[in-house]
């Protein structure tokens, strides 16, 4: 058996023409070497690395205010809160939520999706009741709904995809059911880069009153997010 061929582009990371030089100088591992090449990172669908801006902040906060929030009446604790409930702002207006106590602070997305199954759908649940994700999910946003329908007794379904990478939506109106209590799928495929119809999807769960949760975490770093506009009742995602 012959081993496959492959083609390969060369990308010249220091050409200052192109723009790409000065973004880079943005990141300080970008300073590195490997091998005594400039390094190149392309997994990005896993974590991202960091701008200068964000370590800098984080620094910062280490140097000058570091303490436990809601929790002191002290000025390193109240300053630390003021700018712990200013970030809850800011990522508010980022994804256009209607009020900032909308935003919950989590580990990860990870996390996010099983904090959902576990204190909002677990209760809900009961044996032979359905749960809808799509064939293109992260393990993230499979495994929880698999453990809640050990533990309930539902029943997990998927939308099947077509060659294309592409959900079939007959497919999925035929699956949202009456016995269906969850969907939960993702918005951009963190394999595939499909971008998902959640607007029509979500409107079409919301027809049966099925709530639904969006696996935003390939989403919000590539393309403008508004969660009203969508009208999800969760949006999960993570800052790395």
């Amino acid at each position: 058996m012959s081993a496959p061929s492959y083609s390969v582009t060369a990308v010249n990371c220091t050409d200052h023409g192109s723009g790409l030089a000065a973004r880079r100088q943005d990141f300080p591992i970008f300073e590195r070497r490997v091998r005594g090449q400039p390094l190149v990172y392309l997994d990005n669908a896993a974590t991202t690395q960091k701008p200068r801006a964000v370590i800098e902040t984080i620094a910062r906060y280490y140097r000058e205010c570091n303490s436990n929030i809601h929790r002191g009446v002290h000025t390193l604790s109240q300053e630390a809160t003021e700018r712990f409930e200013e970030a809850r702002v800011k990522v508010q207006r980022f994804i256009h939520a209607a009020h900032s106590h909308e935003i919950i602070f989590v580990r990860g997305t990870t996390e996010a999706i099983n904090l959902v199954a576990q204190s909002y759908g677990r209760p809900q649940l009961k044996p032979k009741d359905e749960i809808l994700i799509t064939a293109m999910e992260h393990h993230s946003n499979i495994v929880p709904w698999q453990l809640l329908c050990e533990q309930t007794g539902a029943v997990l379904k998927a939308v099947p995809m077509n060659d294309a990478g592409e959900l079939l939506l007959d497919e999925y109106v035929r699956l949202l059911g009456s016995r269906t209590r969850m969907l939960a799928l993702t918005h951009v495929s963190n394999a595939l880069g499909t971008i998902n119809p959640i607007g029509e999807m979500i409107d079409h769960a919301h027809a049966h009153g099925v709530p639904v949760l969006v696996d935003g975490a390939q989403a919000v770093a590539h393309m403008p997010v508004d969660v009203q506009a969508l009208d999800c009742d969760f949006y999960a995602f993570s800052s790395h």
